[in-house]
């Protein structure tokens, strides 16, 4: 019975490295119900129900385990899944319980941590543990690497994040598979668009589970080329993978820079029956077309509920920009030194911001 049900889990898994993702509920679902390879059943499915529009059933299965010997594992998703709701407080809860596992249990938490720091905009501590678990050799030295790299160039440290990121180059195919999708990242943002497209190309060719991601990459370089069609194109590939709703996002993106408000919004509040991350993006872009279309206090409205979710910092920048266009320079201004000040991730944009709406302000008083 135990080697029956451990083939069949198995198999499970199979599946999901194939994208199999529903005939993979089905057979977890029948291991949990028939307590058959129950813990690692149960915190498969529970990851699956997170990440497939069941997070309430996720999250309560995943705390079931939290009596298990392998608990460990349950607080590393639950975890995982908070951060990725922005509620960074219980995040961390679960990430410092596991803690004080094992060493491997130990790195793994560590990594987590840092990256809640770094969507905190405590980068600076987020490198200082990232930078310990890397010179310890730690056993997910290679994530960290990679974590480290994707810091550095968010601040536009892009010698010191390329030399991370080519470092993994040469390791395992899923190294190499991140790496080039980062460099794809980071050259499209330090304005090489040719040497980008390579890097994209050359993970298409890879032929892994990032292809879907550089197919997305390479639709919004489209964008940025003015290749609208070949850009819709590119995203109407993904509409049939996992991929799909970061690929309607992009759509709707595009749809509003064409001038189809009316498609763009249809599409934006498609993506508000999905996850709690689909939501926030699908909101930003929502509030992103009422002030384009002058509905003022309805953008306003959508940019402050989205002030303590994961796209905190693009809502405060849009809440900034929105304020700025409505004549209230002392409170636009008061958003971008907040930003500024907490070093978020759009700093930089602030700061320009800023310059302008002061110019702004010289201009009157002359």
């Amino acid at each position: 019975m135990i080697e029956s049900a451990y083939l069949k889990f198995l198999e499970a898994k199979e599946l999901i490295k194939n994208n199999k993702i529903n005939e993979a509920i089905d057979i977890l679902e029948k291991l949990h119900n028939d307590n058959s390879y129950n813990t690692y059943a149960t915190l498969e499915l529970g990851k699956l129900y997170l990440k497939n529009n069941k997070e309430e059933e996720g999250e309560k299965l995943l705390q079931s385990l939290l009596n298990d010997n392998n608990k460990n594992y349950a607080l590393l998703e639950l975890g995982k899944y908070y951060s990725s709701k922005g509620d960074y407080d219980k995040a961390l809860i679960c990430f410092n319980k596991v803690l004080s596992g094992n060493e491997k249990d130990h790195a793994y938490a560590s990594l987590e941590i840092a990256k809640v720091y770094t969507k905190t905009c405590k980068n600076d501590l987020a490198k200082k543990s990232l930078k310990n678990l890397i010179s310890s050799n730690a056993v997910n030295k290679n994530y960290a690497i990679f974590e480290l790299g994707k810091i550095f160039s968010v601040e536009e440290n892009f010698i010191e994040a390329r030399m991370l990121f080519k470092s993994l180059l040469n390791l395992s195919k899923k190294d190499k598979s991140y790496a080039l999708l980062e460099l794809g990242r980071l050259e499209i943002k330090d304005g090489n668009i040719d040497m980008a497209r390579r890097y994209l190309n050359s993970l298409i060719k890879l032929n892994d589970f990032n292809r879907i991601y550089a197919e997305l990459e390479l639709g919004k370089l489209y964008v940025l080329e003015g290749k609208y069609i070949e850009a819709k194109r590119e995203f109407k590939k993904l509409l049939n993978t996992d991929n799909k709703n970061f690929a309607y996002l992009e759509l709707g993106k595009l749809e509003s820079i064409l001038g189809n408000n009316d498609k763009a919004r249809k599409i934006f509040e498609t993506l508000l029956s999905g996850s709690e991350i689909d939501k926030c993006y699908a909101k930003l872009e929502l509030g992103i077309l009422d002030t384009k279309e002058d509905k003022i206090e309805e953008a306003r409205n959508i940019f402050i509920s989205l002030l303590n979710k994961i796209n905190k910092d693009n809502a405060m920048y849009e809440l900034a920009l929105l304020e700025s266009l409505e004549g209230n320079i002392e409170l636009a201004k008061n958003y971008l030194e907040e930003l500024i000040n907490r070093n978020a991730s759009n700093k930089k944009l602030a700061i320009e911001e800023l310059k302008i709406i002061s110019s702004y302000k010289v201009k009157k008083i002359l």
